[in-house]
């Protein structure tokens, strides 16, 4: 365990990268989730337009909700690579994605395939920067 203010004023325990992308990824999902089902709910009611100004905040409450994921995993595991928070927020986005494949082939809705890796891949870039952030933080 590291000495009192070496990790920004609180000592947490110190885990393995993948105990840490493990809760980070919980930690990413208890953003993205509400915030990817809230969005569907209103676009499949109609309440607004998939083209709306208000479906970017989502996408960018989506996006703070990986880059959070990442924060945390390096946060938790200073030993956890850039790799770590990148999968930890990639991990999260496709949880997400899978329960939405699951009901839209329920549905029978058609489904952009190619579109599911490039919103992995920017998901994973958002995790990093979480990462990122997180060893700045550490660094004090």
């Amino acid at each position: 365990m590291s000495g009192a203010g070496s990790n920004g004023g609180r000592d947490l325990p110190e885990l393995t990268p993948p105990q840490a992308m493990l809760r980070g990824t919980i930690s990413a999902l208890v953003v993205v989730a509400p915030a990817a089902v809230l969005n569907q709910l209103l676009i499949d009611s109609e309440t607004i337009e998939p083209t709306s100004p208000v479906t970017f905040l989502f996408w960018a409450l989506i996006l703070l909700g990986g880059a959070a994921g990442g924060w945390a995993t390096v946060r938790l595991s200073p030993a956890a690579g850039l790799s770590w928070a990148a999968g930890t927020a990639a991990l999260a986005y496709a949880v997400v994605q899978a329960v939405g494949v699951v009901l839209r082939l329920i549905d029978g809705e058609k489904i952009s395939w190619l579109a599911y890796p490039f919103l992995a891949l920017l998901m994973a870039t958002c995790g990093m920067l979480g990462g990122l952030f997180a060893r700045r933080w550490l660094r004090g």
